[in-house]
């Protein structure tokens, strides 16, 4: 396979030859890429440069520009024009970076030059090409780009002439000379690629690499030893098969990695990693030498990527002195700092109440000559001033009251992103941003009633409106009332008015219901040879925070019906916390490693039978973080509710609302919560003096039995409130009351 390369994939035919033309003129002949006569990467412009920039990095306000222009005052004009060919080769590859951006930012750096030159031509037009998207770190880490460049090629410089041609001598030679320098891996990627597009490929992650390594390896083999090497062979394989140049990153490649990787490409996350050991010192250590660490004291040698138990029994043999419970929040620690971390992750991390933010990038390694910091990833922080906690939106303070030295705050990633970008320089605003715009998470306007909502409902849309103004407000409502008030027609009504279809559940409690059921718990799942085994499975309060946190903008509504019937404490759990303070996260019964908060666009509409001793079991707790608006016969809407039905059905005047009105009547105040709802009469078949008997012993009586139980016998019931006796109240309401038998004491 000696004669094999990559063919390309992308155009970026001038960037190819831009960037290997820059690298031949430059490191291999410490010439220039814009004056070829003149000599500027040579060893005395390069360490002027570095005793400018590197010696006086400047981690105060203000942006890359303005700062690098401060610390370039005194340096040589081949100095100054040095820094601009290296900004090229930083922001040559950048698709996130527009032709313009990076045209005005090299130019401004050459302007300061006393006797300024210009930029030829053919880089300018290999400035609207680019090849790979760079992130958000390529803006906020150009500072600890610039720096590493800087640094190396001063290290390059010294080596001997002909150790430095030795390195041109091919694409693995190459990389062998490169990676004896500690260098950001975007700078890295930039090296290989540029100088060898025929060999490597043009990926920076360093996680995408290996899993389109374990995706397309032949089974059976052995990967290459070499990560790149391992891709070089399978590109190129892949090719004579399809005849075709091969990325990646498009069909019908991408699909078949991706789907093995742990998180889809592009998907971000965000960490905080608190100095437990260090404090402040520490913090600036990780700034000025740019790297995140833990202590990782007693760990071992455990590699990147490796599987939570592989990481568990490391803890358990280095840490054997510590409580279990220590042991655990370790294991979590390390194994979402050595495998769930991933390069252009957002990093932070507090001292004194004030946040510093950063990105990460590059793998995990150990450093076992560094006492307090033997685990690290290179991390590029802001250079710009902390935030102060107390300035900091929602939801990201009480994301950062959560426990642990690492924990994950991708929940908070809307507004990291933001902050994330306020301190990047102001040149580095791209015209086309590699993710949407961040989404400031509000609750959504749930839409006003309406007068066709009015008319389904046969109620007043004022009193509707107010209903919807509630939950918009509260976001957790209980409609609570007699049976047939339609408590349970009105929540799923206003659910379809507020909510689409597809953004309503519905779940009904009842005294076996668990928290398990509710949010999550381990169920039984049939295994292999019809085995048995446990999985953790979401409920549906679990199920609909998802979906509303994937989609801020939608209302989400979650309709728990006879939500009195069961052990509300017990099934809520932890999560009564949650239903008061939305902002706030908290730790989960099965998943303690994972910080959970209800996303602000997640309304839940209770339903609760006051008839139902199960009342009872309704604390002071739930009545508090809940509004509760009575559905009553009594009480407009409901009492109006059968009278508009009848009429809006061509049947005013019918006995049916009178009936009612009797009924209740009967039952009294006393009694008022047994007092009986239109719905049991609102049918459209109850036309017939038998269907209308039918319902009234069938249904309304056998309820009225069971209210009445121990206080009036059978007979007395239906004395009482049956269909005769009410008719005869209403012919003479007065008589009743000498004729009831009083019920015993």
């Amino acid at each position: 396979m000696s004669d094999a390369a990559i063919l390309p994939a992308r155009h970026d035919e001038l960037v190819r030859q831009v960037g290997r033309e820059l690298i031949e003129r430059g490191f291999r002949q410490g010439g220039s890429l814009f004056t070829p006569e003149r000599s500027v990467w040579n060893p005395e412009t390069a360490r002027n440069l570095y005793s400018c920039y590197n010696d006086q990095l400047d981690f105060g306000s203000g942006s890359f520009l303005v700062k690098l222009r401060g610390q370039l005052e005194s340096a040589t004009d081949e100095a100054v024009q040095l820094a601009a060919e290296l900004l090229t080769l930083q922001g040559l590859p950048l698709l996130n970076l527009t032709a313009g951006k990076l045209h005005e930012r090299v130019t401004t750096v050459l302007s300061w030059m006393s006797q300024p030159v210009a930029i030829p031509e053919h880089v300018l037009d290999a400035f609207t090409e680019g090849t790979w998207n760079g992130g958000q770190g390529a803006h906020t880490m150009i500072w600890k780009w610039l720096a590493d460049a800087i640094e190396m090629l001063c290290e390059w410089q010294a080596l001997p002439p002909d150790r430095r041609e030795e390195a041109f001598g091919g694409p693995w030679v190459w990389q062998e000379a490169i990676d004896q320098f500690p260098i950001m891996p975007s700078l890295r990627a930039e090296l290989l690629y540029l100088a060898f597009p025929t060999h490597f490929l043009p990926i920076i992650s360093t996680v995408h690499k290996k899993a389109i390594r374990d995706a397309f390896a032949i089974p059976g083999t052995t990967p290459a030893f070499d990560l790149d090497r391992g891709l070089f062979e399978i590109t190129t394989r892949l090719q004579q098969s399809t005849g075709h140049p091969v990325d990646f990153y498009r069909p019908p490649f991408a699909e078949q990695w991706q789907r093995q990787a742990e998180r889809p490409a592009g998907e971000r996350r965000a960490w905080l990693v608190r100095p437990r050991q260090g404090g402040r010192d520490l913090v600036e250590r990780w700034r000025e030498q740019s790297f995140v660490s833990l202590a990782a004291s007693h760990l071992g040698d455990v590699p990147p990527g490796a599987s939570r138990s592989d990481v568990r029994t490391a803890v358990e043999t280095g840490y054997q002195h510590l409580d279990y419970a220590q042991r655990v929040a370790l294991a979590n620690e390390y194994h979402a700092f050595l495998s769930q971390m991933e390069s252009e992750d957002i990093v932070a991390t507090l001292v004194d109440d004030q946040l510093y933010l950063g990105v990460i990038d590059g793998d995990a390694e150990h450093r076992p000559d560094d006492g307090g910091a033997r685990l690290r990833r290179s991390a590029g922080w802001l250079t710009t001033p902390p935030v102060s906690v107390d300035s900091l939106p929602a939801p990201l303070p009480a994301e950062l009251d959560q426990q642990g030295v690492v924990v994950d705050l991708t929940g908070a990633m809307e507004a990291l992103s933001t902050l994330l970008g306020t301190g990047t320089e102001a040149v580095d605003v791209v015209d086309e941003p590699i993710a949407a715009p961040p989404v400031v998470r509000t609750t959504p306007k749930l839409p006003a009633a309406t007068d066709t909502l009015a008319l389904r409902l046969y109620m007043d849309r004022p009193w509707l409106q107010d209903l919807i103004e509630l939950l918009q407000e509260r976001r957790q409502v209980i409609l609570y009332g007699p049976p047939g008030t339609g408590k349970t027609y009105l929540a799923r009504a206003l659910s379809a008015h507020v909510a689409e279809r597809d953004a309503v559940r519905l779940v009904q409690f009842h005294p076996s219901y668990a928290y398990e059921d509710f949010f999550e718990g381990f169920r039984p799942v049939e295994g292999q040879g019809g085995t048995v085994a446990f999985a953790k499975t979401p409920g549906p309060l679990r199920e609909i925070a998802a979906e509303a946190r994937d989609n801020p903008e939608r209302p989400y509504v979650l309709i728990v019906d006879e939500i009195n019937r069961a052990n509300l404490a017990k099934v809520f759990g932890e999560l009564y916390f949650l239903l008061e303070y939305r902002e706030a996260t908290i730790r989960l019964q099965y998943s303690p490693s994972e910080a959970f908060n209800l996303p602000p666009n997640v309304f839940i509409i209770g339903t609760m039978n006051t008839a139902d001793r199960s009342i009872a079991l309704v604390d002071a707790a739930i009545r508090r973080r809940f509004a509760f608006v009575e559905l009553h016969p009594d009480e407009p809407p409901v009492a109006d509710l059968l009278r508009n039905w009848l009429m809006s059905n061509g049947k005013d005047g019918d006995e049916r609302a009178f009936l009612l009105d009797a009924l209740n009547e009967a039952i009294g105040e006393e009694d008022r919560d047994f007092q009986i709802g239109p719905s049991y009469l609102m049918r459209a078949s109850l036309d017939s003096a038998t269907a209308l008997e039918r319902v009234w012993r069938y249904d309304l009586l056998p309820l009225l039995e069971e209210h009445y139980y121990g206080r009036l016998t059978r007979p007395q019931v239906h004395n009482r409130f049956g269909l005769s006796a009410i008719r005869s109240r209403i012919a003479s309401p007065t008589a009743d009351a000498d004729e009831e038998e009083a019920a015993p004491q």
